[in-house]
């Protein structure tokens, strides 16, 4: 809960210009005084103290939020916003930690420090540097293309052309039915390659994985 809300009229409703808290967890409020909170401006945290793993919520009422809103904040991991992840990426926010960010249509995606935490702009930020690419993010945009453009689909599908079938099998050999799924619902298996891991995993004697895959391939069919 927080301390202090600090607050301004605008289009729509009030902005919210200033929120002091010690909490671990602090949350936007949807209201002001009976107003629509509908604004979050720059900094709006920066009269609090530092808190590691601090969640921040920001309600759906909420449809634009400064660019700038963390700067000089530290210790966030995770932004919870009641609204799509197409919204929030409209907000175009940056900064300078890693944090998750989940939104309210059930998307989430682990957002790196220093890269955009929007789309598209994220995609062709760690797409041109390549430096800290690695196949769980390829995977995890193809599994959820939101807002994700033709050509980064491309570029993700070629990082991942060499590498996700050597991936596929030590998830199969591991049994892992979870991570295994993740990478069959980026489209990168056609029919044989899910049949080729399909025999891998009976000669394994993986029965969960079989059956998995098996789902997979009658699904294809329907």
């Amino acid at each position: 809960m927080a301390n202090r809300v600090d607050s301004e009229p605008c289009e729509g409703g009030r902005r919210v210009t200033r929120v002091v808290s010690t909490d671990a967890d602090v949350t936007v409020p949807e209201t002001l005084d009976g107003v629509p909170v509908v604004s979050v401006g720059p900094s709006f945290l920066g009269g609090s103290p530092a808190v590691d793993g601090r969640t921040v919520r920001i309600p759906a009422t909420v449809r634009h939020v400064d660019p700038e809103a963390f700067e000089g904040t530290v210790g966030i991991r995770r932004v919870e916003y009641g609204g799509s992840m197409e919204e929030f990426s409209s907000f175009g926010i940056r900064t300078g930690f890693d944090c998750e960010v989940v939104t309210g249509d059930g998307r989430s995606f682990a957002f790196m420090s220093g890269y955009p935490m929007c789309f598209p702009d994220f995609d062709e930020a760690i797409l041109a540097m390549n430096l800290r690419m690695d196949q769980n993010i390829a995977v995890s945009r193809l599994r959820d293309p939101v807002l994700l453009t033709e050509q980064c689909r491309e570029r993700y599908r070629r990082y991942l052309s060499g590498r996700i079938m050597p991936r596929a099998e030590q998830a199969v050999a591991a049994g892992d039915t979870s991570a295994l799924a993740e990478m069959v619902s980026t489209g990168m298996f056609d029919d044989d390659a899910v049949r080729l891991l399909m025999e891998r995993s009976l000669r394994s004697g993986k029965t969960a994985v079989t059956s998995m895959l098996m789902s997979v391939l009658y699904s294809r069919r329907m």
